[in-house]
């Protein structure tokens, strides 16, 4: 049986900016105990209610200071400007390694439908379908289809944990920054397999952890934890985990690319933005009072993100899994 490759773990050329990003990471989390109650929101389970909860609450303010069109996901951009034309990055890579449009393709958790308005514009012949658990999702992009007047595209509501779809269906399965939501790695998985047909591809992008938390020093474990809580995830999937239990659903490797330098840009702006809520911590706690429970918390994620990325904590890869034939 093949073996689930190792994964090698980032590491800086350079001592001395080790040791900056280490302090300044030291620095993040002292300034965000200031601002939330860490504990009580590291003691708090999160489950698929509450990550609907987050989307609902936070659609609006993704529109605002994330992309107006419509982009849940990085944008992925060369050198060090945010272009919001790389918020296509991702779904070109994709189609780039298409041999021939599929003639049937699901995307899981498709937000506010960006992703999949560009493929059905781009691919009248192929068949568009989606699963979002979030019902607003399931609202916005049916309006957004409904607008550009796309044929063949068709929507759900419900759980990539529980696939509504026929078996061997589908040439292509994708999911952009949504996979690391799920609470049963290995029961979406086998679901993704089942539907897929043999040599059809699974494609993800999405940032993974190439080290297991228990690795790792506290502030970096935590950072790592707080990043996940920050989007109402549990927690970061393992790389070497993942891709063995891909491996165990049928689900071969046939490339992996690290993206890190790409969506450095995007982290740097998301950074930005969130540091103006931590500047003045008594301001930061008045602001975060007064907005939803799930929504504030984003501000763990974009505050911490790029140290996290730039120190190799956290790695950002496209993976393409490919089911045996």
């Amino acid at each position: 049986m093949p073996v689930a490759p190792t994964v090698p773990v980032a590491k800086d050329a350079s001592a001395a900016n080790r040791l900056r990003l280490e302090a300044d990471l030291v620095r993040r989390l002292r300034k965000l105990e200031r601002v939330f109650d860490l504990p009580a929101l590291r003691a708090e389970p999160l489950a698929a209610p509450d990550v609907v909860e987050y989307y609902e609450n936070c659609h609006d303010a993704y529109r605002k200071y994330h992309s107006q069109a419509g982009a849940v996901h990085m944008a992925l951009n060369d050198g060090d400007r945010f272009d919001p034309d790389g918020f296509f990055g991702q779904l070109r890579r994709m189609e780039a390694g298409w041999a021939q449009p599929p003639a049937a393709l699901l995307e899981l958790a498709f937000g506010q439908g960006f992703n999949l308005e560009y493929l059905a514009s781009r691919h009248a012949d192929c068949a568009v379908h989606g699963i979002d658990l979030t019902p607003a999702h399931v609202r916005i992009a049916s309006h957004r289809l409904e607008r550009a007047a796309l044929q063949r595209v068709s929507l759900l509501q419900g759980d990539f944990h529980h696939l509504p779809y026929d078996d061997v269906q589908f040439d292509e399965v994708f999911c952009i920054e949504a996979f690391c939501y799920a609470t049963n790695a290995p029961q979406a998985l086998s679901e993704v397999a089942r539907v897929l047909k043999p040599g059809g591809c699974f494609t993800l992008f999405d940032g993974y952890l190439p080290r297991h938390p228990e690795a790792l020093a506290h502030d970096e474990a935590l950072a790592v934890e707080l990043v996940a809580k920050g989007m109402a995830i549990e927690g970061l999937q393992p790389l070497d985990l993942l891709l063995s239990q891909a491996l165990q659903a049928g689900l071969l490797l046939a490339d992996m690319t690290a993206l890190d330098s790409e969506v450095m840009p995007s982290l740097a702006r998301l950074e930005s933005i969130t540091g103006a809520v931590i500047r003045f911590p008594w301001l930061g706690r008045r602001a975060l009072a007064r907005r939803n429970r799930m929504r504030g918390r984003n501000v763990l994620a974009g505050y911490l993100m790029r140290n996290a990325v730039a120190q190799g904590l956290i790695s950002y890869r496209h993976i393409v899994l490919r089911k045996e034939r």
